[in-house]
């Protein structure tokens, strides 16, 4: 089975918050990202089976990523932010620049900008044949990068990271996933939509069941859910 990469908004944040207030265009301070893209690197590092990635976009869907000129405004010259087609980004990451805390500037104007938080899946080939704890590890994973990256930016969304959403194609062709567990096998038919979602169950991580699907999924999905207050 071969996992395709998936993405995962954290947060969005309208980044009005951090302008001067005679500021015409969008923008943020160096150290902000500095601390942001330590965080992601840290990370990135630790969960091998996940993409850590940060994102700016324009809340206009005429703007695209091509469309942005990012730079830091440093006393000794603009250096230029490079965005990708996805509008992924990194910074330098350099001391000098870090005690100067100078803007990173967009040529947008001021809050028509959003910085996101993404997470993806590692794309992986697998059988359709898995163990349950490898199945649902990413999902415990990301979770704990949820939280980690809270407290950064406290204002992210709590809504937990709690199972998987597999969908089959063409929809309602009976694709179907069995979780051989001690106590019975429990299994999981796609419904008209192609979709079936598994929630993280702590019992079968412990025991950690064979599961096996009946085709490879077309698509695989975080599902989360807002946390109880």
């Amino acid at each position: 089975m071969k996992i395709q990469a998936i993405c995962l908004a954290l947060f969005a944040s309208v980044l009005l918050a951090a302008f001067p207030s005679g500021a015409e265009d969008a923008r943020l301070p160096y150290a902000k990202l500095y601390e942001m893209q330590r965080l992601q690197s840290e990370l990135s590092g630790q969960y091998t089976n996940l993409v850590v990635a940060l994102r700016m976009e324009s809340v206009s869907t005429n703007i695209t990523a091509t469309n942005l000129d990012v730079y830091i405004d440093t006393k000794a010259g603009r250096i230029a932010v490079r965005i990708g087609q996805y509008g992924d980004f990194k910074v330098p990451m350099r001391d000098d620049l870090l005690a100067e805390n100078p803007w990173i500037i967009t040529n947008q104007p001021r809050g028509s900008m959003k910085l996101d938080w993404f997470l993806g899946l590692v794309v992986r080939h697998l059988t359709t044949s898995i163990r349950y704890r490898d199945l649902m590890q990413v999902v415990r994973d990301c979770g704990e990068v949820r939280q980690r990256m809270r407290q950064i930016l406290p204002t992210a969304p709590k809504g937990a990271v709690a199972g998987l959403r597999l969908t089959f194609s063409p929809p309602g062709n009976g694709a179907s996933v069995v979780i051989h567990s001690e106590r019975a096998d429990k299994k999981l038919e796609a419904g008209a939509t192609g979709t079936i979602t598994m929630m993280i169950d702590p019992a079968l991580l412990d025991e950690d069941p064979l599961v096996t699907l009946s085709k490879e999924p077309a698509s695989v999905e975080l599902v989360t859910q807002k946390e109880q207050e």
